[in-house]
């Protein structure tokens, strides 16, 4: 992965924080895409000690304008694009009786229109390139309906699953590798509110024992972007301590 270039939306905290820390530790220079600003600044300058170039950008990605200032930024500091990370996401609890228009609206436009708007940005690029990865953020909620989260969440990642996909076969052809990953119970800063920090439950339906790391889901994702994985495209890799084995 030494010198390639990757694109890591969410990367402020939580699970992007740790997938832009593991593709730097694999020698990736990276843009860390996130919502807040300063949190970007932190995991770049991060990567930045370790060695390796990085640049913060303030990106909504639910706006196809500020994705293409995304993406036009990196061309301009690095040159290429070679993998994209479309980890930034949303949720809420609620009940389906509960939820606004405006609640499924806006979650469906971070979690699934995001991955739509990013890759469509950068795949001309790879196209280019004939080369390039692409990982996106599914979920466990996405294929079984939810395990802590709103029903929107959910729906919103089994998007995800669905669109990686349609991608992976478009891109094929062109030398592209399209996943995902679909985490089951981690624990970062947003699980740890919605579930109030109460795991007792979870543990119960978890074969493993323990609640997963972000460091658990970073390392699926480093390797599905490498070479190592280079004949796969197209898999939804669970993470998730055994909690569905499919």
């Amino acid at each position: 992965m030494k010198d390639r270039v990757s694109i890591v939306t969410g990367g402020g905290m939580g699970l992007g924080k740790a997938i832009g820390l593991a593709l730097a530790k694999k020698g990736s220079d990276v843009a860390i895409c996130d919502i807040n600003l300063e949190s970007a600044r932190n995991v770049s300058e991060e990567i930045a000690s370790m060695g390796r170039k990085a640049i913060a950008l303030r990106v909504d990605v639910s706006k196809s304008s500020e994705v293409k200032m995304m993406v036009d930024r990196v061309l301009e500091e690095f040159g290429r694009i070679d993998i994209l990370i479309n980890n930034a996401g949303i949720c809420q609890v609620s009940s389906i009786e509960e939820l606004t228009e405006e609640d499924w609206d806006r979650v469906m436009a971070v979690n699934l229109k995001s991955v739509f708007l990013c890759s469509k940005a950068v795949m001309g690029i790879m196209k280019k390139q004939r080369s390039g990865r692409i990982v996106n953020m599914g979920s466990l909620a996405g294929k079984v309906g939810g395990v802590i989260t709103a029903a929107n969440y959910s729906v919103s990642k089994a998007g995800v699953i669905c669109f990686t996909k349609a991608l992976a076969k478009e891109l094929a052809p062109f030398g592209i590798t399209v996943n995902a990953v679909a985490p089951g119970v981690i624990e970062t800063q947003m699980t740890r509110e919605i579930s109030k920090g109460n795991w007792d439950t979870y543990l119960k339906t978890i074969p493993l024992g323990w609640i997963g790391a972000p460091e658990d889901v970073a390392n699926a994702v480093a390797f599905l972007v490498s070479d190592e994985a280079r004949y796969i495209t197209g898999e939804i890799l669970d993470v998730n301590g055994g909690m569905l084995m499919d």
